[in-house]
């Protein structure tokens, strides 16, 4: 089954996730565990909350998999100085290992028009990266966000060197469809557009819509069920349309 030009085979959907274990409540046992799973379908990473990113590059190591550094979570207020810093701490854990930058930007500064400091506070953290070697996506919380809104985050975003715009982390409203479109049609071509913070919602059509509204990653912690039913109970569904 094939859909905005992509093959959707087992292999090539698990290069599309983003594992996330972002509960607060996640403890040794269920880092391990969500590597663990990771490793049965070669995601393309797994992203903790910080304390465990050093653990979960352990747990992949040689695999190949990402270890997702999520930068100011949830909120993105920190101050640009402590983001910086949090990025160079990111750098010394996890140097020599496959891994990047999903960081929340600051959706205040955006909303009260301080456009030069919104920019800035991505460019930072994005040089601290792209020193380092890594990719640096940029969460930019569209549900807080009007769709002007959301096209002067991605034209900042894409200024201040960001390599991928993403829609949410999942504290504060899930995307709809339509601002995950309005985010590929607002990016240049050479910045990528994750999709995640649908939280209980994702399902496999979801992710199916997603991915033809022009997300090119998905963050979930259903991640599994979602490659299951698609290339399992997909292919049946059409063969029945088509018949």
């Amino acid at each position: 089954m094939k859909i905005a030009d992509l093959e959707l085979t087992r292999e090539n959907l698990a290069q599309m996730m983003d594992y996330s274990v972002l509960g607060q409540e996640a403890d040794e046992e269920a880092i391990i565990e969500a590597c663990r799973i990771a490793k049965e379908y070669n995601f393309k990473g797994v992203h903790p909350n910080p304390i465990w990113a050093q653990r979960v590059s352990e747990e992949l190591d040689g695999t190949g998999i990402e270890t997702g550094y999520v930068l100011s979570f949830p909120f993105g207020a920190n101050p640009t100085e402590i983001k910086i810093a949090e990025a160079k701490y990111a750098v010394k854990i996890l140097q020599g290992k496959p891994w990047v930058v999903d960081m929340v930007t600051n959706i205040g500064k955006l909303r009260g028009k301080e456009y030069d400091y919104y920019r800035r506070d991505i460019a930072e953290v994005a040089k601290v990266c792209h020193d380092a070697g890594v990719e640096c996506k940029a969460i930019l919380e569209v549900a807080f966000l009007t769709d002007d809104e959301i096209r002067a985050a991605c034209e900042l975003a894409a200024e201040a060197g960001a390599d991928w715009v993403k829609t949410s982390t999942g504290r504060g409203g899930s995307p709809t469809l339509a601002q995950l479109k309005l985010m590929r049609d607002s990016s240049p071509k050479h910045v990528k557009v994750k999709c995640a913070g649908f939280g209980a919602h994702w399902s496999p059509t979801v992710a199916l819509t997603a991915i033809m509204a022009g997300a090119e990653r998905l963050g979930t912690r259903r991640a599994p069920w979602i490659i299951e039913e698609i290339t399992k109970l997909m292919p049946e569904l059409l063969k029945k349309i088509r018949a």
